[in-house]
């Protein structure tokens, strides 16, 4: 008893400042996050766009550039989720080639409330890409998120995001959901 008492006066202090710099970080922080998805090459892949916010600032636009290798992925599409529904925000989305890697494209994803209103936090945007049927098995590829976010004041002020990058595994056999109960 003694042992663990001694083990915890010497880690509760050492662990205390990491405890309170990520309770800061999660308590102010605007985040935007890509999500995860395994798939087969030839099939779709659905990545969604999340975003947390401490409601401190009201966020009126966010804009996020996707970064993604063109022979391995192609952008389908991109849904509304309930957040911006709920405020009927305007979703745009265009296609660039990325200057600097002439093997990856940018997908440019615009937010904007219509209204004034702050866009909700949730799953804002599900995007949907298909993975070549060339694309390598046993593979995961990057989605690199660089985003933005602007108030909704008039003038609109440019706000620090914090961003997340997404993944889509890439197997080399299909995905198999099936009831336990139903299998035995």
């Amino acid at each position: 008893m003694r042992v663990r008492l001694a083990a915890l006066l010497v880690v509760l202090p050492l662990s205390l400042p990491s405890l309170l710099a990520v309770q800061n970080e999660s308590s102010t922080a605007h985040r935007l996050n890509l999500g995860f998805d395994q798939s087969v090459p030839g099939d779709v892949a659905f990545i969604a766009i999340m975003f947390s916010t401490s409601g401190e600032v009201e966020i009126g636009k966010i804009i996020t550039e996707i970064t993604f290798p063109r022979e391995i992925l192609t952008f389908k599409e991109a849904r509304r989720g309930l957040p911006i529904k709920s405020i009927d925000a305007e979703l745009s989305t265009q296609i660039k080639n990325e200057d600097q890697n002439a093997e990856n494209s940018i997908l440019e994803i615009v937010i904007a409330s219509k209204t004034g209103e702050a866009i909700p936090a949730g799953t804002l945007v599900n995007l949907t890409f298909m993975i070549s049927p060339e694309a390598p098995t046993l593979h995961t590829i990057v989605l690199e998120n660089r985003s933005e976010a602007f108030t909704t004041d008039d003038p609109s002020e440019r706000v620090e995001l914090t961003t997340t990058d997404g993944e889509i595994e890439s197997l080399d056999i299909p995905a198999l959901f099936a009831c336990f109960f139903y299998m035995h």
